[in-house]
């Protein structure tokens, strides 16, 4: 619990302007499950079944391309711990740089969004593996 408490603390202190693009929600995935907070285009995600941390930036590729078509979709890049012991490896910890694909749509004030992408971990031993996640956000 103790773990968990530190995450959302670490994910909650990002300062917040008014006008910034913000949203919170639950994400459902591998190799973590739990809560997400995006500022802008840093996203901050805390995993409750297995405990976690991941921070991300993702690039909206309508904007990278220049075509306003591409708007729902993104890249992201970034860094994640697991304190993972269901893992198939020897190890308990696991610290590991991913990137991926994903799309958002937005609904109202809510985002539902799926992403995909390797991660590979570099802690102990080499290893890369698959991961993805579906997740929805309230805008505020």
């Amino acid at each position: 619990m103790k773990k968990i408490v530190l995450g959302l603390a670490l994910a909650l202190s990002v300062p917040m302007s008014a006008h910034a693009a913000q949203s919170a929600g639950v994400f459902f995935g591998s190799p973590m499950s739990g809560v997400q907070l995006k500022h802008n285009d840093l996203r901050f995600s805390v995993g409750v079944d297995d405990f976690g941390v991941a921070v991300d930036k993702t690039f909206n590729l309508g904007t990278l391309t220049h075509n306003p078509e591409l708007n729902s979709f993104y890249t992201f890049a970034g860094a994640q711990y697991v304190d993972d012991h269901d893992h198939k490896h020897d190890h308990d910890n696991e610290l590991g740089v991913r990137a991926g694909a994903g799309f958002e749509v937005p609904v109202e004030k809510f985002e539902f969004y799926g992403e995909i992408g390797p991660t590979l971990y570099v802690v102990e031993d080499v290893d890369m593996e698959l991961e993805g996640a579906l997740g929805l956000r309230y805008r505020f």
